[in-house]
Protein backbone atom coordinates (compact mmCIF):
# COMPACT_ATOMS: atom_id res chain seq x y z
CA UNK A 1 0.00 0.00 0.00
CA UNK A 2 1.37 3.20 -0.82
CA UNK A 3 -0.48 6.35 0.11
CA UNK A 4 -1.33 9.24 -2.26
CA UNK A 5 -0.36 12.64 -1.88
CA UNK A 6 -2.52 14.55 0.20
CA UNK A 7 -2.04 19.09 0.65
CA UNK A 8 -2.26 18.85 4.77
CA UNK A 9 1.22 17.05 4.68
CA UNK A 10 2.53 20.17 4.38
CA UNK A 11 1.01 21.60 7.20
CA UNK A 12 1.85 18.46 9.37
CA UNK A 13 5.87 18.88 8.68
CA UNK A 14 5.60 22.06 9.53
CA UNK A 15 3.59 21.47 13.31
CA UNK A 16 6.16 18.54 13.52
CA UNK A 17 9.29 20.34 12.69
CA UNK A 18 8.84 24.04 12.95
CA UNK A 19 6.36 24.59 16.08
CA UNK A 20 7.40 24.94 19.68
CA UNK A 21 6.73 21.83 22.18
CA UNK A 22 3.82 24.31 23.86
CA UNK A 23 2.12 24.64 20.50
CA UNK A 24 2.58 20.90 20.02
CA UNK A 25 1.36 20.12 23.56
CA UNK A 26 -1.90 22.66 22.71
CA UNK A 27 -2.83 20.45 19.44
CA UNK A 28 -2.84 17.51 21.10
CA UNK A 29 -5.39 18.69 23.98
CA UNK A 30 -7.60 20.20 20.97
CA UNK A 31 -6.98 17.88 18.44
CA UNK A 32 -8.18 19.65 15.42
CA UNK A 33 -9.68 18.35 12.51
CA UNK A 34 -7.91 20.38 10.11
CA UNK A 35 -4.22 21.23 11.20
CA UNK A 36 -3.71 24.24 8.12
CA UNK A 37 -6.49 26.22 9.81
CA UNK A 38 -4.95 25.45 13.43
CA UNK A 39 -1.51 26.86 12.48
CA UNK A 40 -2.91 29.41 10.44
CA UNK A 41 -4.84 30.69 13.66
CA UNK A 42 -1.17 30.91 15.42
CA UNK A 43 0.43 34.27 17.17
CA UNK A 44 3.65 33.05 14.76
CA UNK A 45 2.06 31.74 11.39
CA UNK A 46 3.51 33.99 9.19
CA UNK A 47 7.32 32.71 10.34
CA UNK A 48 6.06 29.22 9.61
CA UNK A 49 4.20 30.24 6.25
CA UNK A 50 8.25 31.11 5.45
CA UNK A 51 8.57 27.72 5.19
CA UNK A 52 5.62 26.35 3.40
CA UNK A 53 6.74 26.37 -0.14
CA UNK A 54 10.29 25.18 0.71
CA UNK A 55 8.52 22.22 2.53
CA UNK A 56 6.05 22.21 -0.31
CA UNK A 57 8.94 21.25 -2.48
CA UNK A 58 10.69 18.91 -0.07
CA UNK A 59 7.02 16.92 -0.01
CA UNK A 60 7.02 16.83 -4.03
CA UNK A 61 10.69 15.49 -4.52
CA UNK A 62 10.43 12.76 -1.96
CA UNK A 63 6.73 11.69 -3.54
CA UNK A 64 8.75 11.82 -6.77
CA UNK A 65 11.18 9.05 -5.31
CA UNK A 66 7.66 7.39 -4.16
CA UNK A 67 7.78 8.25 -0.62
CA UNK A 68 5.31 9.28 1.39
CA UNK A 69 3.87 10.74 4.58
CA UNK A 70 1.93 9.31 7.72
CA UNK A 71 0.52 10.92 10.28
CA UNK A 72 -0.50 10.02 13.59
CA UNK A 73 -4.10 10.50 12.85
CA UNK A 74 -4.63 8.58 9.80
CA UNK A 75 -5.70 4.92 10.23
CA UNK A 76 -2.16 4.01 8.18
CA UNK A 77 -0.27 5.01 11.22
CA UNK A 78 0.79 2.08 13.27
CA UNK A 79 -2.02 1.28 15.90
CA UNK A 80 1.14 -0.57 17.78
CA UNK A 81 3.48 2.61 18.42
CA UNK A 82 0.56 4.96 18.38
CA UNK A 83 -0.75 3.14 21.95
CA UNK A 84 2.26 2.23 23.00
CA UNK A 85 2.75 3.25 26.43
CA UNK A 86 5.15 5.84 27.28
CA UNK A 87 7.02 6.19 24.14
CA UNK A 88 6.09 9.41 22.68
CA UNK A 89 5.04 8.56 19.41
CA UNK A 90 5.72 11.05 16.66
CA UNK A 91 3.22 13.20 14.97
CA UNK A 92 4.70 12.43 11.67
CA UNK A 93 6.62 9.00 9.88
CA UNK A 94 7.95 9.51 6.82
CA UNK A 95 8.10 6.31 4.50
CA UNK A 96 9.43 4.65 1.77
CA UNK A 97 8.25 1.61 0.56
CA UNK A 98 4.80 -0.47 1.35
CA UNK A 99 3.51 0.87 4.42
CA UNK A 100 0.72 -2.03 4.64
CA UNK A 101 3.56 -4.09 6.04
CA UNK A 102 3.13 -2.36 9.28
CA UNK A 103 -0.38 -3.77 9.55
CA UNK A 104 0.91 -7.35 8.48
CA UNK A 105 1.37 -8.99 12.00
CA UNK A 106 3.14 -10.41 13.52
CA UNK A 107 6.14 -8.44 13.46
CA UNK A 108 9.40 -8.93 15.52
CA UNK A 109 11.76 -6.39 16.40
CA UNK A 110 15.46 -7.28 16.85
CA UNK A 111 18.56 -5.39 17.74
CA UNK A 112 21.81 -6.25 18.04
CA UNK A 113 25.67 -4.48 18.29
CA UNK A 114 26.68 -3.01 15.03
CA UNK A 115 30.38 -4.69 15.75
CA UNK A 116 29.01 -8.07 16.47
CA UNK A 117 30.56 -11.10 16.80
CA UNK A 118 30.57 -14.12 13.63
CA UNK A 119 29.08 -16.58 15.95
CA UNK A 120 26.23 -13.24 16.93
CA UNK A 121 26.03 -13.30 12.99
CA UNK A 122 25.27 -16.49 12.70
CA UNK A 123 22.75 -17.07 15.24
CA UNK A 124 20.82 -14.04 14.05
CA UNK A 125 20.82 -15.40 10.24
CA UNK A 126 19.53 -18.79 11.89
CA UNK A 127 17.10 -17.17 14.31
CA UNK A 128 15.26 -15.26 11.55
CA UNK A 129 15.22 -17.94 9.32
CA UNK A 130 12.84 -19.66 11.66
CA UNK A 131 11.12 -16.63 12.45
CA UNK A 132 10.30 -15.99 8.68
CA UNK A 133 9.17 -19.83 8.43
CA UNK A 134 6.56 -18.94 11.58
CA UNK A 135 5.50 -16.42 9.41
CA UNK A 136 7.07 -13.08 11.45
CA UNK A 137 8.33 -10.06 9.20
CA UNK A 138 11.07 -7.88 11.49
CA UNK A 139 11.81 -4.85 12.14
CA UNK A 140 15.46 -3.21 13.11
CA UNK A 141 17.42 0.10 13.31
CA UNK A 142 18.43 -0.71 9.68
CA UNK A 143 22.13 -0.36 10.98
CA UNK A 144 25.67 -2.24 10.21
CA UNK A 145 26.02 -6.26 11.55
CA UNK A 146 23.17 -7.58 13.38
CA UNK A 147 20.43 -5.39 11.64
CA UNK A 148 21.66 -5.95 8.17
CA UNK A 149 22.05 -9.62 8.67
CA UNK A 150 18.54 -9.72 10.14
CA UNK A 151 17.01 -7.95 6.93
CA UNK A 152 18.74 -9.76 4.36
CA UNK A 153 17.87 -12.83 6.31
CA UNK A 154 14.87 -11.75 6.17
CA UNK A 155 14.03 -11.09 2.69
CA UNK A 156 16.17 -14.31 1.34
CA UNK A 157 13.71 -16.43 3.22
CA UNK A 158 10.46 -14.70 1.58
CA UNK A 159 9.54 -12.84 4.55
CA UNK A 160 8.95 -8.78 4.68
CA UNK A 161 11.83 -6.02 6.95
CA UNK A 162 11.14 -2.33 8.27
CA UNK A 163 13.65 -0.45 8.87
CA UNK A 164 13.91 2.43 10.86
CA UNK A 165 16.28 4.98 10.04
CA UNK A 166 18.53 7.76 12.13
CA UNK A 167 18.42 9.77 9.09
CA UNK A 168 16.16 11.23 6.93
CA UNK A 169 14.34 9.48 3.38
CA UNK A 170 16.36 12.17 0.99
CA UNK A 171 19.76 12.33 2.74
CA UNK A 172 22.68 10.38 1.08
CA UNK A 173 22.74 7.29 3.01
CA UNK A 174 19.24 6.72 2.83
CA UNK A 175 19.16 7.11 -1.17
CA UNK A 176 22.45 4.14 -1.09
CA UNK A 177 20.40 2.15 0.78
CA UNK A 178 17.43 2.12 -1.60
CA UNK A 179 19.47 1.65 -4.47
CA UNK A 180 21.32 -1.45 -2.54
CA UNK A 181 17.83 -2.63 -1.58
CA UNK A 182 15.77 -1.33 -4.98
CA UNK A 183 14.40 -5.43 -5.55
CA UNK A 184 12.95 -5.21 -2.33
CA UNK A 185 11.39 -2.12 -1.93
CA UNK A 186 10.06 -2.77 -5.54
CA UNK A 187 8.55 -5.72 -4.49
CA UNK A 188 6.73 -4.48 -1.56
CA UNK A 189 8.87 -6.71 1.18
CA UNK A 190 10.53 -3.42 2.79
CA UNK A 191 9.85 -0.59 4.39
CA UNK A 192 11.85 2.23 5.52
CA UNK A 193 10.71 5.02 7.99
CA UNK A 194 11.89 7.62 9.57
CA UNK A 195 10.36 10.56 11.78
CA UNK A 196 13.25 12.80 10.64
CA UNK A 197 12.68 15.84 8.26
CA UNK A 198 13.62 14.18 4.93
CA UNK A 199 16.83 16.10 4.58
CA UNK A 200 18.57 15.51 8.07
CA UNK A 201 21.76 14.07 8.43
CA UNK A 202 22.83 10.84 10.67
CA UNK A 203 23.53 11.18 13.68
CA UNK A 204 24.12 9.56 17.34
CA UNK A 205 21.28 10.88 19.47
CA UNK A 206 19.06 9.72 16.05
CA UNK A 207 20.35 6.56 16.20
CA UNK A 208 19.35 5.96 20.26
CA UNK A 209 15.62 8.23 19.46
CA UNK A 210 14.63 5.59 16.95
CA UNK A 211 14.91 3.09 19.16
CA UNK A 212 11.34 3.32 20.93
CA UNK A 213 10.16 3.20 17.39
CA UNK A 214 12.19 0.06 16.82
CA UNK A 215 10.44 -0.95 20.28
CA UNK A 216 6.82 0.13 19.57
CA UNK A 217 6.34 -1.51 16.14
CA UNK A 218 6.79 -4.89 17.14
CA UNK A 219 4.89 -7.66 19.37
CA UNK A 220 8.12 -8.14 21.21
CA UNK A 221 11.81 -7.66 21.02
CA UNK A 222 14.32 -10.22 20.85
CA UNK A 223 18.32 -8.75 21.62
CA UNK A 224 20.82 -10.47 19.28
CA UNK A 225 24.30 -9.49 21.19
CA UNK A 226 24.33 -5.66 22.85
CA UNK A 227 27.38 -4.43 24.63
CA UNK A 228 27.46 -3.57 28.59
CA UNK A 229 24.83 -0.98 29.53
CA UNK A 230 27.66 1.75 30.36
CA UNK A 231 31.35 1.02 28.83
CA UNK A 232 34.39 3.74 28.50
CA UNK A 233 35.27 4.77 24.95
CA UNK A 234 38.12 7.35 24.29
CA UNK A 235 37.82 8.68 27.98
CA UNK A 236 34.34 9.01 27.70
CA UNK A 237 31.26 7.17 29.09
CA UNK A 238 28.81 5.64 26.07
CA UNK A 239 25.93 3.81 26.83
CA UNK A 240 24.87 0.75 24.53
CA UNK A 241 22.35 1.10 21.69
CA UNK A 242 21.03 -1.75 22.34
CA UNK A 243 20.72 -2.23 25.69
CA UNK A 244 18.56 0.87 25.80
CA UNK A 245 16.17 -0.21 23.02
CA UNK A 246 15.58 -3.32 25.72
CA UNK A 247 15.15 -0.83 28.52
CA UNK A 248 12.46 1.08 26.09
CA UNK A 249 10.96 -1.86 25.02
CA UNK A 250 10.46 -3.12 28.84
CA UNK A 251 8.48 -0.09 30.27
CA UNK A 252 6.75 -0.20 27.26
CA UNK A 253 5.12 -3.22 28.64
CA UNK A 254 6.75 -5.21 25.57
CA UNK A 255 8.14 -8.71 26.18
CA UNK A 256 12.04 -8.51 25.68
CA UNK A 257 14.29 -11.91 25.34
CA UNK A 258 18.00 -12.08 24.75
CA UNK A 259 20.04 -14.73 23.10
CA UNK A 260 22.05 -16.23 25.50
CA UNK A 261 25.46 -15.39 24.54
CA UNK A 262 28.37 -14.61 27.10
CA UNK A 263 28.19 -10.43 25.41
CA UNK A 264 28.17 -8.23 28.72
CA UNK A 265 24.91 -6.77 27.75
CA UNK A 266 23.01 -9.71 27.18
CA UNK A 267 24.14 -11.22 30.94
CA UNK A 268 23.31 -7.47 32.40
CA UNK A 269 19.75 -8.13 30.76
CA UNK A 270 18.63 -11.63 31.98
CA UNK A 271 20.47 -10.83 35.40
CA UNK A 272 18.45 -7.47 35.81
CA UNK A 273 15.16 -9.22 34.12
CA UNK A 274 14.69 -6.70 31.52
CA UNK A 275 15.04 -9.73 29.05
CA UNK A 276 14.50 -13.14 29.39
CA UNK A 277 16.36 -16.01 27.75
CA UNK A 278 15.37 -16.90 24.04
CA UNK A 279 14.72 -20.78 23.57
CA UNK A 280 13.22 -21.27 27.16
CA UNK A 281 9.72 -22.76 27.65
CA UNK A 282 7.84 -19.24 27.76
CA UNK A 283 4.31 -18.40 26.23
CA UNK A 284 5.20 -16.68 23.00
CA UNK A 285 3.52 -13.63 23.45
CA UNK A 286 1.76 -14.38 20.04
CA UNK A 287 1.50 -18.15 19.23
CA UNK A 288 3.01 -20.50 21.68
CA UNK A 289 6.45 -21.19 22.53
CA UNK A 290 9.17 -21.81 19.46
CA UNK A 291 11.41 -24.34 20.48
Amino acid sequence: MRLEPRDDWVYWMLLAHYTSTETRKRFWQERPDDVGQFLRELPDWDALQAHLVHEAMTLNLLCEQGGCLLTIADDAYPDALRQAQGLNPPLVLYALGDVGILHEPPLVALAGSRHASEHALQEAQRLVAELVQEGYHTVTGFARGVDETVAQTTLQYGGKTVGVLAQGLLHRLTQQAARAYMHALNDDRLLLLSELHPNTPWAGKFAMMRNRIVAGLADFLIIVEAGAELSQRNGKTVRSGTFECAKIAHRAGRPVYALDLPAAGNQQLLAQGIAQRWGEPTPHPQQGALF
